[in-house]
């Protein structure tokens, strides 16, 4: 649900899809154009883990993040790494000019 509000808030975010735990969010340049984004993919990457938060990147351009938490993970701790990929993709989308 949180990764949906993210694409409606963030348009930087092309699509989020996966299943069960395990999920992706793609970044691209624009919605509509669809071009992979894959320095702000980075530079989000980068941003979480100067905060304590190792995620791992995907996909044929690099332009996606992948979740996959472990199944029995902590509610306060899932939200915590998710509160840190959103401070992250907002930080860098307003760097990048795609706030």
């Amino acid at each position: 649900k949180r990764l949906n509000e993210w694409k409606k808030r963030f348009e930087a975010i092309g699509d989020v899809r996966g299943m069960g735990a395990m999920m992706a969010v793609e970044f691209v340049k624009t919605r509509d154009g669809k071009e992979p984004a894959p320095e702000l993919t980075r530079a989000i990457q980068l941003n979480c883990f100067k905060k304590g938060l190792y995620i791992l990147t995907a996909g044929t351009y690099n332009n996606v993040i992948r979740l996959h938490p472990p199944l029995n993970i902590d509610q306060k701790l899932l939200e915590k790494g998710l509160d840190i990929i959103e401070s992250a993709i907002e930080e860098e989308t307003k760097k990048a000019g795609l706030a």
